[in-house]
């Protein structure tokens, strides 16, 4: 018998907040008693080690603050934008990411804006272009912005070896978990764009063997 208690997403999400809260308060406390120690120890090897020591506090810390955040309720701050503004937001996540994806930069022509979160754009495109590195052939992607009908459509086009089932995509937090990876970026990307205003749509051709995101927003 099946006796797992049906916890709502608000609740478990204000438990994570609050508990990654703390635990950063107690590294916090960690990483000034590693400060003070920096002060009374002379060998210089010793200084050193406490001193990777208190980076590697900062570091949980760090990470602990970006989980807490995928937990928050979105909450756009949007403005406009041109859209080939946004085209190199995108570029610069690109060149940022390490590594670096090959692409395929299919320049916007014609001109049009947008209303959307600038934040919430570039973590959306970041958290597509790390998962096309991690999960993709190798092979070169394709980024393009296509204006037509009064939408604006950013659109990443992977290639792939297998088909890959879109289904429930971006729908289900937590549906896979693993190390250094919670099943929550793909989530958080469908929540921020629809905050913006926007949706999200994911295909993949059997015939091209390639895997479509679009992000499309209303031109304003």
């Amino acid at each position: 018998m099946d006796t797992s208690p049906d916890i709502s997403w608000p609740r478990l999400a204000g438990f994570v907040r609050q508990h990654t809260h703390d635990m950063r308060n107690h590294l916090n406390g960690l990483d000034l008693e590693a400060a003070l120690l920096t002060e009374l120890v002379e060998d210089a090897e010793a200084k050193q080690s406490v001193n990777r020591l208190r980076q590697q506090i900062r570091d949980v810390s760090m990470e602990l603050r970006a989980l807490s955040s995928k937990f928050a309720p979105p909450s756009a701050d949007k403005c406009k934008m041109d859209a080939k503004d946004v085209f190199l937001i995108w570029q610069d996540q690109a060149s940022a990411n390490k590594p670096q994806p090959s692409m395929d930069w299919r320049e916007p022509t014609g001109s049009a804006r947008i209303c959307a979160d600038l934040d919430a754009l570039a973590r959306s495109f970041r958290e597509l272009l790390v998962n096309a590195v991690a999960f993709g052939t190798g092979e070169k992607l394709r980024a393009e912005v296509e204006l037509q009908n009064g939408r604006v459509s950013f659109r990443l086009i992977e290639p792939k070896n297998e088909p890959v089932d879109t289904s429930n995509w971006g729908y289900t937090p937590l549906s896979t978990t693993r190390r250094g990876g919670y099943g929550l970026g793909l989530w958080v990307l469908q929540q921020d764009i629809t905050a913006s205003g926007g949706e999200v749509q994911r295909e993949y051709d059997p015939h091209a063997k390639t895997l479509t995101t679009t992000l499309r927003f209303p031109a304003v």
